[in-house]
């Protein structure tokens, strides 16, 4: 429980891609993943399914299933365009670009962790804090 960091198998979405996943889980239970079904992701970072197979999540067709909280779609813009545009019934280029940039400093702040462990190199944020 707690951070889960997943990279999207290549061929799961195809012909799409999502950047690396980025969420938070709380749960105790286990997803076993019918005949047909494939796993959204494979966990770098998390427990996922629970079922020791290292994948988070299930998708089949325009059929999405995930652990991750967060709240996903906001710390995953990509997927929201992914979802989006499946319900549009068009691809994801075919929606107006928005400005990002407040979501993608989260999402790298997010990740830090999992790119300075994958690159070997310290990946350096400011995080502002409020006073409470």
């Amino acid at each position: 429980m707690g951070e889960v960091t997943a990279e999207v198998t290549a061929t799961t979405l195809a012909p799409a891609t999502l950047p690396t996943l980025t969420g938070f889980e709380n749960h105790g239970g286990v997803t076993t993943l019918a005949e047909g079904i494939t796993p959204l992701a494979r966990v770098t970072r998390g427990v996922g399914n629970g079922d020791g197979s290292g994948t988070e999540g299930a998708v089949t067709g325009r059929v999405m299933g995930t652990y991750l909280h967060g709240p996903v779609l906001a710390r995953n813009p990509a997927m929201a365009d992914l979802l989006l545009a499946w319900a549009l019934d068009t691809d994801t280029s075919a929606l107006t670009p928005l400005n990002d940039s407040a979501h993608e400093s989260l999402r790298l702040a997010r990740l830090g962790p999992q790119l300075a462990g994958a690159t070997g190199r310290k990946v350096r944020h400011r995080v502002r804090r409020r006073n409470q």
